[in-house]
């Protein structure tokens, strides 16, 4: 039960603090991001601005028109001019000059301004697979040289941006690596507050669960003395009680039996947290049960005029615990008979299925609401509030961990005010 609960606790810690951490890491990569790419679209912008000027010069300077750009270069520039791209046009879409090392651009370049693919102060960026094996990025825009509001000429520039989109994808790589392992770290760090926070907890569970146990056993004894010394009076013909008497001895002797259960519950519950409860099993049948649980609670129910209806098969004979069904099954039957109003019908049932067989105690009682059904098997739940007499709240809790001892389980369809329907389910 802790250890589910613990798992639970480190889950969702470990979930939510990774949620927060991942967006925090990715607020920081997208606004660091979006302002890297404003760089680059602001070093394009000002590419475009000064060759529109130096394309200006060019028009109006007969001696600058027919300058190689070769021989404006520094040392210092071949790396810069070596990522870069230009092409002047003037008003007649002559060029002007042009300086492209970029070759696997040209292509791309070539097409967009013979077919005027660009529109003017627009960047573009652009994918180019060199070789069938190298990934290239560049960016590039087209920009008019307006003088006067007269167009003289237009001038088309791109950067190679590889490296920048390189550099993007390996920061988001490491920001996803550093969230992996950053998880791991959050789950150990979550484990360790987990069994810390847990230990007072546990620790408080255990001294119930031995003082559950040992009250409990403490407790059978003088309560069976008890049973048997009223069982004793009843008996004794030499004795003179009055009526009322017998009645007070009678009530007596019903809450004692009460009690007994009860105490029986718990230890079985303290044995179950223990793990010490004992699995008698053996083969037996289940017809056997069936009947005898039939003939035990039919007085029970005709009191109520309540009708049970037994369906057998063919005798099965099952390997388990007789003790542990012969009780799963008279909870079931039992539970059905004090949910049941007058005059109403119970079907008990077996089927076979494959290698299981299932015992189903269908009723048209009063049935359990959407929101008690997931909770009945809890320890102490009371579906039905308003009817203290109905038990306390281990009789299904015990069918439960009694089912999984023996290698069943226990299902259950419930509508309120038509009826439920409890199916015990054991291999054969």
């Amino acid at each position: 039960m802790f250890l589910e609960f613990k798992q639970k606790i480190v889950k969702d810690y470990t979930f939510f603090t990774s949620i927060l951490l991942m967006a925090i890491s990715l607020s920081i990569y997208v606004t660091s991001f979006y302002m890297s790419y404003k760089e680059q679209l602001s070093h394009i912008e000002m590419l475009a601005i000064e060759e529109s000027e130096d394309l200006f010069y060019k028009l109006n300077d007969n001696g600058l028109k027919n300058l190689s750009i070769k021989e404006e270069l520094t040392t210092e520039d071949e790396g810069y001019f070596a990522r870069i791209f230009v092409y002047g046009f003037d008003i007649r879409h002559d060029v002007v000059f042009e300086h492209n090392t970029l070759e696997w651009s040209k292509s791309f370049m070539e097409k967009a301004i013979s077919q005027d693919l660009l529109e003017y102060d627009k960047v573009y960026f652009k994918f180019e697979l060199v070789d069938n094996r190298h990934l290239k990025l560049f960016t590039t825009m087209r920009y008019p040289l307006i003088e006067q509001q007269k167009f003289l000429g237009e001038v088309y520039v791109g950067i190679e941006a590889t490296h920048w989109a390189r550099e993007q994808v390996r920061i988001f790589c490491y920001l996803v690596l550093f969230n992996l392992l950053a998880r791991f770290f959050i789950r150990y760090v979550a484990y360790r507050m987990a069994n810390k926070a847990m230990e007072p907890v546990v620790q408080s569970f255990e001294q119930q669960k031995q003082f559950v146990a040992n009250a409990s056993h403490e407790l059978r004894t003088p309560l069976s003395i008890i049973i048997s010394g009223l069982e004793v009076l009843k008996l004794d013909d030499d004795n003179k009680l009055s009526p009322f008497s017998r009645d007070v001895m009678g009530d007596i002797n019903d809450e004692a039996l009460r009690m007994k259960k009860l105490i029986d519950n718990l230890l079985i519950t303290a044995r179950n947290d223990n793990k010490t409860l004992r699995v008698n099993k053996n083969l037996f049948s289940l017809n056997d049960i069936l009947t005898k649980l039939y003939n035990k609670f039919f007085l029970l129910a005709d009191r109520k005029n309540i009708k049970i209806n037994l369906n057998l098969i063919d005798d099965i004979s099952i390997y388990a615990d007789k003790l542990h069904i012969e009780q799963i099954l008279a909870i079931l039957i039992d539970n059905a008979i004090k949910y049941t109003e007058e005059n109403g019908k119970i079907n008990i049932k077996v089927q076979k299925q494959k290698q299981e067989v299932i015992i189903s105690v269908i009723d048209n009682g009063k049935g359990i609401s959407k929101e008690d059904l997931p909770h009945i098997f809890e320890r102490f739940y009371r579906a039905e509030k308003s009817h203290t007499d109905y038990g306390n709240g281990l009789g299904l809790s015990i069918a439960k961990i009694l089912a999984e001892k023996n290698n069943g389980k226990i299902t259950v369809e419930s509508e309120e005010n038509i009826g439920s329907c409890f199916n015990l389910v054991l291999k054969i």
